[in-house]
């Protein structure tokens, strides 16, 4: 089996590649948890999930440098792999065109790597997690780029410190355009608010590559996001882990 982890700012997923089908998990990220800790929470994962072969692989991508080192240590010292870093060293298949390179954050360049590979070229990618992140992989095979935006988690975490006057509200519930309360008004603002702004990039972004670019979403807020984006028309829950797996295969050229 293949462990494949994805280390955002908020959360953390966990998945193995097994049987040709990915299974996952969704954890917080801290920082302060050590190799050993990673291991008893992977084997307990496994073993709820009945999950008995042995992982003969580890791809990690991470924009949480303090878990580098403990998640190297895991693979090297519980699972006897060699991990592999998703960074812009690797072959990607295709170029970078950003400046510097090494600052696309490495979920984007495992994104993108699946989405080529499922879609083809062009295509943009809209990852919903802490962070809005769009990218943009061109006809020529180029990375040429993509726009940050604020995530709606961060967003309300915002208004709810800095005013007052504004409750700490989850993001389930009615969301209409005129809120009719405090609570509707605030998933109106950062859901339909977040939704327009990324829309309008989407826009733009195809402005340059064509009009008919795929656009495929991910992240664990894609399912709430994605339907209020005309644009959007693939969600893909799995992208990022599926970046990692092309990303070892090609590394190992081995097939899973």
């Amino acid at each position: 089996m293949l462990l494949g982890i994805d280390v955002g700012n908020t959360h953390t997923v966990l998945g193995v590649y097994e049987s040709a089908r990915w299974h996952a998990w969704r954890v917080h990220t801290n920082p302060a948890r050590t190799e050993d800790e990673h291991y008893i929470l992977i084997r307990a994962l496994l073993e709820a999930e009945g999950l008995t072969a042995a992982i003969s692989g580890v791809a990690i991508c991470s924009v949480v440098p303090a878990l580098e080192e403990p998640l190297r240590h895991l693979a090297r010292r519980w699972l006897q792999c060699e991990p592999l870093f998703v960074s812009s060293e690797l072959d990607l298949g295709f170029t970078i065109d950003y400046a510097p390179p090494s600052a696309v954050g490495a979920d984007r360049l495992a994104n993108a790597v699946a989405a080529v590979q499922r879609f083809g070229k062009p295509v943009i990618v809209v990852d919903f997690g802490t962070a809005t992140t769009l990218d943009a992989v061109s006809r020529e095979n180029v990375y040429v780029g993509g726009a940050i935006l604020p995530g709606v988690e961060l967003m309300l975490e915002s208004l709810a410190g800095r005013a007052a006057r504004l409750p700490r509200i989850a993001l389930e519930g009615a969301c209409q355009p005129i809120g009719k309360s405090t609570p509707e008004s605030l998933r109106s603002g950062v859901l339909l608010g977040s939704a327009g702004a990324v829309e309008h990039l989407i826009q733009q972004f195809k402005q340059q590559l064509g009009s008919e670019t795929p656009v495929v979403a991910t992240g664990g807020l894609a399912p709430r996001l994605a339907p209020y984006c005309a644009s959007i028309q693939h969600i893909e829950p799995m992208l990022t882990l599926e970046g990692l797996r092309i990303l070892w295969q090609r590394h190992h050229q081995e097939v899973l």
